[in-house]
């Protein structure tokens, strides 16, 4: 492979130079501008095995020339143009998206009038399509939304251990805020008073959040239930150990971002133990971009199921259990309120469905108030 470099008052006349030196099948390796000159770094006879991060950047041919440059190896005028056609990208595939559903609207009402109610119930736009289609054709508008229920219920995946009855040791994990420690104490109630308080432990593995282990004893010495410190995997191990006569061991790990590069130490101190059943915490207030990441983040444990909080602070169910669907994730519990042991539900797919339903009716409601307001004047 032979590389050389060229310069030239701008970049066409750069390019003109490789060309008329190596020929129209060279490609560029990086441009750059160098005291008020363009500078070309080419290469003739290119290796495709080269990596990734010095591949062909752009190919020339009869003076017209494709590039692929990393950003900051490009001139400002060209990162411009291409962030600006980027923008307009997005804006035609806007419109053609909505001409396409404006065009379902009146070709095909019922697939429209069931997707819309998809969308106000926040589920996204793909599933709510992949569902409409089984349910299709209908004739009546609201026997197909109840078929189109019936199959968004039986798509959610109910968690197979019944942990209320059987107990086991369970991992709450997620990010700071999202009602962890709390619902481990509902967790906790829940079990004791079917089985007796002696039934039951507490493990803490926070020894980062100012705080943090003293809201879990908290509750432990309200329930009567002891709560252990933990602060690595030997610790976990031994801990386990002493407290096998226990027949369900709550774990509250340290609330963590998913971006948060100690997330590698809390998944090594879980994963020494096989038996721990690791469960996601997510809350029904978050953006749908930010579950997607943390799900992500925290798959990493091999997540046994997840748990939903905040189910009355929350518009919509839909988007969480979007994202818990095209994960594949089972469900175990929802909370809906900060009430030990009251606001804490097993997830089955009727509780689940009568969300999507409320949601969808207060989202009904709210887009007739504006008319309603208008009728007034």
């Amino acid at each position: 492979m032979r590389v050389e470099k060229f310069t030239g008052s701008d970049m066409r006349q750069a390019m003109s130079n490789v060309r008329e030196a190596l020929g129209s099948d060279a490609v560029i390796i990086s441009s750059k501008r160098v005291n008020d000159m363009t500078e070309i770094t080419a290469a003739m006879n290119y290796d495709p095995q080269v990596p990734e991060s010095v591949r062909m950047v752009a190919e020339i041919r009869n003076d017209k020339y494709v590039p692929e440059l990393p950003k900051q190896d490009m001139a400002p005028a060209i990162v411009e143009i291409q962030d600006e056609l980027g923008r307009l990208r997005q804006l035609f595939e806007g419109e053609l998206a909505q001409l396409a559903w404006r065009d379902m609207s009146k070709r095909q009402p019922n697939r429209f009038a069931l997707i819309s109610r998809l969308d106000m119930c926040g589920i996204k736009r793909d599933l709510a399509e992949k569902i409409v289609d089984r349910v299709l054709p209908c004739d009546n508008l609201e026997q197909g939304w109840r078929k189109t229920l019936g199959i968004l219920g039986g798509s959610i995946t109910s968690y197979k251990h019944d942990i209320l009855e059987k107990g086991g040791v369970i991992a709450l994990l997620g990010s700071t805020g999202v009602g962890k420690t709390i619902t481990a104490a509902k967790l906790a109630a829940r079990f004791a008073l079917r089985h007796g308080r002696r039934a039951v432990a507490f493990i803490s593995t926070d020894k980062y959040k100012v705080g943090g282990q003293e809201q879990l004893v908290s509750f432990g010495s309200i329930l009567g239930i002891p709560v252990q410190m933990v602060a690595n995997a030997e610790e976990m191990q031994r801990t386990l150990d002493s407290l096998s006569e226990r027949k369900l061991v709550i774990i509250d790990t340290a609330g963590m971002s998913q971006r948060d590069m100690s997330l590698a130490d809390q998944f090594q101190t879980l994963s020494t133990v096989a038996r721990i059943q690791p469960m996601l915490v997510l809350p029904a207030t978050a953006r749908e971009s930010i579950i997607l990441e943390t799900i992500k983040a925290f798959s990493k444990v091999n997540l046994a199921s997840a748990i939903i909080t905040k189910t009355d602070e929350g518009d919509a169910l839909g988007p969480i259990l979007s994202c818990i669907l095209q994960h594949n994730l089972p469900l175990s519990f929802i909370t809906n309120g900060q009430k030990v042991p009251e606001d804490l539900h097993v997830a089955e797919p009727k509780l689940l469905l009568a969300e999507i339903i409320r949601s969808y009716k207060q989202q009904q409601k709210m887009q007739e108030i504006p008319a309603s307001a208008m009728s007034i004047h």
